[in-house]
């Protein structure tokens, strides 16, 4: 996880006026609202980058959860059994 250099939340696509492609935006979820970012052309490729590092992130801690929990269900795994009263 340390060695992805750039990470930027959000999904890039294209920007749209009169049917023409006239540049590109970084679309995400903030605070409970929709935040659309122009990016500028020199940095697209950042971040774009960017957007890849963090689904890459994203994926390496679903792995790490996926592992965790099988560490917990695992067979005879010390899981605390509640009492009841008879």
């Amino acid at each position: 996880m340390g060695q992805i250099p750039v990470m930027i939340q959000g999904k890039v696509s294209e920007r749209r006026q009169g049917g023409r492609v006239t540049g590109l935006k970084l679309q995400r979820w903030r605070n409970g609202r929709n935040e659309t970012r122009h990016i500028p052309a020199d940095m697209v490729k950042t971040v774009r980058q960017g957007t890849q590092g963090y689904a890459q992130f994203m994926e390496l801690v679903e792995q790490y959860v996926a592992q965790r929990e099988a560490e917990v269900w695992r067979p005879g795994a010390n899981v605390k059994k509640k009492h009841t009263r008879s």
